[in-house]
């Protein structure tokens, strides 16, 4: 369809890119903070991990020597850092959730009215991007335990209970 010369079509993406811009590079910068959280969150579990196999060594030693066997060993801290894991992870979730409604409801993040044609951030919360956050967490919290629980299974009996 042609309009004529002095005519022109603009929509309302095209109008308002800064703010589109502005929205991809926030939820880009966002994306890096979450992960490295999630990475500090994965080092705090593996040490305290590591921690819970030096001050056990002895236990673990004279479990291995009546019977206990490596995996079973390893079972048990991977089971220890996924808890420590889930509970992180529904923590967070919960409270993120919580705390996306209360943006959402009280427009707490304001915008200057005259550089948008919106005074406040919009918040949508996808229960998918919810979901897909939470299980990439307790993934990364499992692959904090792997380290620690490997060095548990590793331990010689009798070195173990004999420098303690």
């Amino acid at each position: 369809m042609m309009l004529g010369g002095n005519f022109s079509v603009s929509d309302w993406i095209h109008l308002n890119r800064s703010l589109f811009k502005w929205m991809n590079m926030e939820k880009r910068v966002m994306f890096i903070i979450l992960n490295l959280i999630i990475l500090v969150a994965a080092f705090n579990i593996a040490s305290t991990l590591i921690m819970a196999v030096l001050q056990r060594t002895r236990d673990i030693g004279i479990l291995r020597s009546i019977g206990a066997t490596a995996r079973s060993i390893m079972n048990v801290f991977m089971l220890q850092g996924l808890m420590i894991g889930s509970i992180g992870t529904a923590a967070g979730v919960v409270g993120g959730v919580m705390l996306a409604k209360i943006i959402d409801k009280y427009d707490l993040i304001k915008l200057p009215g005259d550089v948008y044609f919106i005074e406040t951030v919009p918040v949508l919360l996808k229960p998918l991007d919810v979901v897909v956050i939470g299980v990439v967490a307790l993934l990364i919290c499992f692959g904090a335990t792997l380290y620690p629980a490997w060095r548990a299974a590793r331990l010689v009996p009798v070195e173990a209970i004999r420098y303690e």
